[in-house]
């Protein structure tokens, strides 16, 4: 059976973190004079600290996952904008135990490269054991049959790979409509709901990919 999912993560917001970030930020090396030298710090180093910071979304070292949605044959779900980081994890954990057969296929964008690597690190910072079959996908090859990855099912060549936006596109899906997940950091404070809803239309649009891309 296929289980296709998505997440959504956000950078850190560990001060010991930010300030480790803070002390890697030097001008180029082209500049030499003390004066310069200061005077670039105080013109840049505040922004190439945020886009630091905005990085550690990509890492599960340091970034934390916001929400996860996802679809099974028995329907859609998705975790709550109320629940920690630890409980978005659970819940999605504690889904796939209630459904487990050792003989899952775990679908998505690029889950491969990675929504299953950061899973995998978050749970073991956090000390959440993921089920058999999850565990296996999270340690599995691009390739293995567990692992139905739509950006490699359309092309192996990482020169021809698209985005899903694009390969929406070619396909006659409808595409991201202007909310991508540059946006996500941001808007969490203030509307999680919406990102939560992007999730959940990203699992749609996997969904749909997959079955163009398997001629279903």
């Amino acid at each position: 059976m296929i289980l296709t999912f998505d997440i959504e993560t956000l950078p850190t917001q560990d001060h010991e973190v930010i300030e480790q970030l803070r002390a890697t930020i030097k001008p180029p090396a082209t500049h030499k004079k003390p004066e310069t030298i200061a005077a670039w710090m105080e013109e840049n180093a505040e922004s190439a600290l945020a886009e630091l910071v905005a990085k550690t979304s990509f890492d599960g070292m340091y970034g934390s996952v916001a929400c996860i949605a996802w679809d099974y044959f028995d329907g859609s779900f998705s975790t709550d904008a109320c629940m920690t980081e630890r409980e978005v994890i659970c819940a999605f954990f504690d889904y796939i135990a209630s459904i487990d057969d050792n003989q899952l296929v775990f679908c998505g964008h690029n889950i491969a490269g990675f929504d299953l690597p950061f899973l995998k690190h978050r749970a073991i910072i956090l000390g959440i054991k993921p089920t058999k079959s999850l565990l296996n996908a999270m340690n599995a090859k691009p390739w293995d049959a567990c692992i139905a990855d739509t950006m490699l099912m359309w092309s192996s060549d990482p020169h021809k790979r698209g985005s899903m936006d694009r390969i929406c596109k070619a396909l006659g899906i409808a595409g991201k409509d202007g909310f991508d997940g540059s946006m996500v950091a941001e808007t969490w404070p203030t509307d999680p709901d919406k990102v939560i809803e992007y999730c959940k239309d990203d699992v749609r649009r996997t969904v749909a990919m997959y079955n163009r891309m398997t001629f279903a």
